[in-house]
């Protein structure tokens, strides 16, 4: 009896054991697969010289391709107006997914807007915009200080700015399109503020501003890790 009873608890323990893995299992697939395809859209984006207009008729909430040359950041940017946050837990192929897509603040326009704002989650290993995490450090700042984005145009920005900053105490996001020189200069002044390094010339009025924007997963649901940038070049 007490062999029927012991050989019973191992069949439930094992039982339990794969019920629990399966989930495991299942994210494990879904996180290899959607690698895999940011791979291929990375490789395809390079060899067209960050052509986006392939990515556009597969999925017209693409409207850009963001990179920073030295780090893992170069992943394609997505926009959807009538639902601003849809890429935060969806791919490029609008199935859902735990990493999202980079995407463009519903509120920006590339063309007109002030301040383009970039948003991605900030994932553990330095995936989507975790690699953000290392603007922490003040050598590697100095180091990566431009952005390539890619629209029908390619621009050029040079980070001038790392912040971190509790969205509370300052709501950057809702910064978009400056009234006036007067309203403009002062978020370029309260960025700074609340910057961890800064350096190179501040944006003067009408010179557009690029922030890519991820958690500070160290400091908690309040908090973010911005890089900003203003535009120095644009090539096409």
């Amino acid at each position: 009896m007490k062999s029927i009873i012991k050989i019973s608890l191992i069949l439930l323990l094992v039982g339990m054991a794969v019920i629990a893995a399966v989930p495991f299992l299942k994210e494990k697939r879904a996180e290899k697969k959607y690698e895999n395809d940011f791979k291929n859209i990375q490789e395809s984006v390079t060899e067209k010289k960050s052509d986006v207009n392939g990515l556009v008729k597969k999925n017209k909430d693409c409207i850009g391709y963001v990179e920073i040359p030295g780090t893992t950041i170069s992943y394609l940017v997505m926009q959807t107006k009538d639902n601003p946050d849809f890429y935060l837990n969806h791919d490029f192929n609008r199935n859902y997914s735990f990493y999202g897509t980079p995407y463009l603040s519903a509120y920006c326009d590339v063309e007109k807007s002030d301040n383009l704002i970039i948003y991605g989650h900030n994932i553990n290993g330095g995936k989507m915009f975790g690699a953000l995490e290392q603007y922490k450090d003040k050598e590697f700042f100095n180091k990566h200080r431009k952005i390539y984005f890619t629209t029908d145009k390619k621009m050029e920005y040079e980070v001038f700015a790392v912040m971190i900053v509790n969205i509370h105490e300052f709501e950057y996001w809702k910064f978009v399109m400056a009234r006036d020189k007067e309203e403009y200069d002062e978020f370029v002044d309260k960025v700074e503020e609340h910057s961890l390094w800064r350096q190179g010339d501040k944006p003067k009025y009408g010179e557009q501003i690029l922030m890519l924007s991820t958690c500070d997963n160290g400091k908690g649901d309040d908090w973010r890790i911005a890089i900003v940038g203003k535009m120095i070049v644009q090539y096409y």
